[in-house]
């Protein structure tokens, strides 16, 4: 066989959990392995499952893909979130496996065994950790999925890309701002109207409107920031050999998207000279939410990476996923994936109350509903 510290990570997460599937359904000696549900579906913490031959209750496998290339790991606070999800599983788990692609961590596997042991006392499922090390282990003890990673893993060798959100993500946590008031009317104490002397109250009244300053509408001057929108760009990266000729990208957004825009930024009066004229290599449609980028660039030679421009997303005011489609078609090769967005808004929240003289108004509660945040660009 390979050696096992030549294989490579798959490129993406979804050919991880198909990995994972293939393997764990070989060691288990289960056929009917399955994907949990489809892209977008609660899951409760369990990517891939299956009853191991002999056993009579489920196994579960929970894959986590973490990028090589800024190390990052996989985290307690992760760990725990999982374990709590898993605990809505049904039919409930006898053990659960935690597969990454980060590095062993000492501290991580420590963390795991403690939490075994705790989910062992309370009766709960076993946990277990596999780092991408002890996966290549696994790999090249189970000679079907070992022969079957390899030949994947050379066909892709040649011509092969990986497409991310900025600084490689394939997971972008969003924080759209949104603001809200609601209002309270409460009774106003009317004074009695003066009829002793309506002539004074008259003049009174027409004194009190004429010293009203008259507020017009004025153009500003200073570029405003739309804080409800948040910032997007794609990284293309190729992972292959061979170069990768006059490619595109074409994506769609599946979740609850307001709108996409080229910018967040509406120009004030002093921003308004223009100088040249700026064409984006990111296209937008918004019937339905998809778009195209065009790079400027024909050619991406190996281990080369592309990023477009920057454009802007407006999420649903409320906490969501939205899974962002991608295909990519050159010269001579084609590919596509999802990549993943988090969207949890900051929300502004801010309470009024009116006095009003009607005795039917008193006593309501008004609620704007979720507003756009807008501020002056410093």
């Amino acid at each position: 066989m390979e050696a096992p510290l030549t294989l490579r990570r798959p490129a993406n997460w979804q050919d991880f959990e198909t990995l994972c599937k293939k393997l764990w359904g070989e060691i288990w000696n289960c056929p009917e392995t399955k994907k949990n549900g489809r892209n977008g579906q609660e899951q409760h913490g369990v990517d891939v499952y299956g009853v191991p031959f002999g056993e009579d209750r489920y196994y579960g496998v929970q894959c986590k893909g973490k990028d090589e290339y800024t190390h990052k790991q996989f985290t307690k606070a992760e760990i725990i979130d999982e374990i709590e999800k898993v605990q809505k599983f049904q039919p409930a788990l006898k053990k659960l496996y935690f597969a990454t692609t980060a590095v062993k961590d000492a501290g991580i596997e420590e963390f795991i065994r403690t939490k075994n042991l705790e989910n062992i006392t309370k009766g709960l499922f076993e946990i277990h950790i596999f780092a991408w090390e002890d996966i290549v282990d696994l790999i090249d003890e189970n000679r079907q999925t070992h022969d079957w990673y390899v030949k994947s893993q050379n066909f892709k060798s040649n011509k092969n890309v990986k497409i991310t959100f900025q600084d490689g993500l394939t997971e972008l946590v969003l924080n759209p701002k949104y603001k809200k008031t609601i209002t309270n009317y409460k009774q106003k104490i009317v004074p009695e109207l003066p009829y002793g002397d309506p002539l004074s109250f008259f003049h009174r009244q027409q004194q009190n409107l004429y010293a009203t300053p008259l507020i017009l509408s004025t153009p500003s001057y200073a570029t405003q920031v739309n804080l409800s929108y948040c910032k997007l760009y794609f990284q293309v990266h190729n992972i292959g050999l061979d170069p990768i000729e006059e490619f595109k990208v074409f994506f769609d957004f599946e979740g609850e998207v307001i709108d996409l825009k080229e910018s967040n930024e509406t120009k004030g009066l002093r921003e308004l000279t223009i100088i040249g004229h700026y064409v984006s290599d990111v296209i937008l449609w918004t019937d339905p939410m998809s778009g195209k980028v065009v790079p400027k660039r024909t050619i991406l030679v190996g281990d080369d990476s592309f990023s477009s421009n920057d454009f802007f997303i407006k999420p649903a005011p409320k906490e969501c996923d939205i899974l962002v489609n991608w295909k990519l078609v050159s010269k001579d090769f084609k590919d596509e994936g999802t990549l993943r967005l988090i969207v949890k808004p900051d929300f502004d929240i801010a309470y009024k109350d009116v006095l009003v003289e009607d005795p039917l108004k008193t006593n309501t509660t008004v609620d704007s509903g979720f507003q756009e945040v807008i501020i002056e660009k410093e």
